[in-house]
């Protein structure tokens, strides 16, 4: 059990990482996205992820996403 609540732990931090990058995008390119479902919930409730959570659920509209592929391949590591 410990091993899997370091390796949640580690998960974490790396998804955080991700929508660091994901919200950096998205405010220099003016687009719109938001948290979702277990995200959504970790963030308000626990000020960060739910303990046991192992993702992350982002959302954006259609046209936005299309726009944020293109910018992510030349932007993402």
């Amino acid at each position: 059990m410990f091993n899997e609540d370091k390796t949640i732990a580690a998960a974490q931090k790396v998804m955080l990482e991700i929508l660091q990058e994901i919200h950096k995008i998205c405010v220099e390119n003016n687009l719109t996205y938001w948290l979702e479902a277990g995200t959504l919930l970790g963030a308000v409730r626990h000020k960060g992820f739910i303990p046991w959570d192992d993702d992350s659920d982002v959302s954006m509209p259609r046209a936005d996403y299309e726009k944020f592929l293109k910018i992510a391949q030349e932007k993402l590591p």
